[in-house]
């Protein structure tokens, strides 16, 4: 990294901690402070800072805007892939990748596991909001306005008999998972199906994606549901560092 380039790095990384007068600046990089308007002056003419009323400089909004260039050229698909292939291989179960893309939920990757018989869901389809393990965490930690509308033009319909029907009790459901940190498809659209989800948080904190396992048995065993869901968060976990999520 050349000298430039690095004392850009160090003025943008100063002014994220707080905003600061050229006073303020000068003493934090250790110049006088006609050295450090200097520095300053290419920052701001690119947006990259600005100088409010008071005086101060701080981050511009032109840092935002490239950051959010950042997050949607990052391919979640491609970022996940290796992840949920190393989960289909340790369980030998079906795996999917589901995210929210405007106001439906869609499954963007599959791993087929090695059971005979095939499930449902298909890449790009759109995810059954009451049912579906995946859709479920991802419904449970969107904002409560975000949620409303999406449930207010869902129609509710019955695929098996453990199919909650209920708006009100889906709404019960929903808390639960959003206590517990996953979800559970306990053969609620196809029967002898079960899945467990659990969300992917972005860099940002924002769950819009999630990864859900799908095994195939006439009774769910809890013993072994518990084994499973570790391999699920760890791999959620994985998939959201690599997408810039700080790992906890």
């Amino acid at each position: 990294m050349s000298k430039t380039v690095a004392k850009a790095v160090h003025v943008l990384e100063t002014l994220a901690g707080a905003p600061k007068t050229i006073a303020e600046l000068a003493r934090e990089l250790g110049v006088h402070s006609s050295t450090a308007l200097r520095m300053l002056q290419p920052l701001a003419d690119g947006g990259l800072i600005a100088r409010g009323q008071d005086g101060r400089y701080r981050l511009g909004l032109r840092l935002v805007e490239l950051g959010q260039q950042v997050l949607d050229e990052m391919d979640l698909r491609a970022v996940a892939r290796p992840h949920l292939i190393s989960l289909a291989d340790a369980t030998n179960s079906t795996v999917h990748l589901a995210q929210l893309v405007d106001d439906q939920i869609v499954y963007v990757d599959k791993i087929e596991g090695t059971a005979s018989i095939r499930t449902w869901s298909r890449i790009g389809r759109a995810v059954p909001l009451h049912t579906a393990a995946a859709s479920k965490v991802i419904l449970a930690g969107l904002p409560a306005e975000h949620r409303d509308r999406l449930l207010a033009k869902h129609t509710f319909t019955r695929y098996t008999e453990r199919t909650i029907t209920d708006e009100a009790d889906f709404r019960e459901h929903l808390a639960a998972v959003a206590r517990l940190g996953y979800a559970t498809d306990q053969a609620e659209f196809e029967p002898l199906v079960h899945c467990l989800g659990v969300g992917i948080p972005d860099a940002t904190g924002q769950l819009a994606a999630a990864v859900s396992l799908t095994t195939v048995r006439a009774v769910a065993d809890p013993a072994a549901l518990r084994q499973l869901l570790g391999r699920v968060q760890d791999t959620a976990t994985s998939i959201a560092v690599a997408l810039g999520r700080p790992p906890r």
